[in-house]
């Protein structure tokens, strides 16, 4: 292969890397999403889900105030703005909440417990899929991030 071939296929192979992130970032920018909202549409279940499972008593306003930064986070990574920080932040948040489930995914049929909670292992493909949007950031060339880089560069020099 001659190297304008490779050069082609190492651009249609970046593409296709940026369309996979943007993929993988939109949906795990909803999935944020979603439990931001849920602190404002349904307080009362964020209470006790925070009482539930960290033993933490939250005021509504806690829940309020961490509801509001969950959907600045979501918004941060679904349009790819500050991906080294908003997906690290991600990340790492999920992985709280995977860690402060652990006692539910370790026992999915309820052989402990009693009770079955298969659902929260559905937790460990999202921190895989956090951890991999993290690792390949530098290739999410369709994320604002990119798209403000690659206009700036763009834009000519004052005389």
């Amino acid at each position: 292969m001659n190297t304008s071939q490779d050069n082609a296929l190492r651009a249609s192979t970046r593409r296709r890397f940026g369309l996979a992130l943007l993929i993988l970032r939109v949906a795990l920018g909803v999935f944020l999403l979603v439990f931001g909202l849920e602190k404002f549409i349904a307080p009362s279940t964020s209470v006790a889900i925070y009482q539930y499972l960290y033993g933490v008593s939250a005021p509504v306003a806690l829940v309020y105030a961490l509801g509001a930064l969950e959907i600045l986070l979501a918004i941060a990574i679904i349009v790819g703005a500050f991906r080294r920080w908003s997906y690290a932040i991600g990340l790492l948040a999920h992985g709280a909440t995977v860690m402060a489930t652990a006692r539910l995914i370790i026992d999915p049929w309820g052989l402990i417990s009693g009770e079955p909670q298969h659902l929260y292992l559905a937790a460990v493909p999202v921190l895989a899929a956090f951890a991999a949007l993290y690792l390949l950031r530098d290739l999410d060339c369709f994320s604002l991030d990119q798209w403000r880089a690659s206009s700036s560069s763009r834009v000519p020099a004052r005389a």
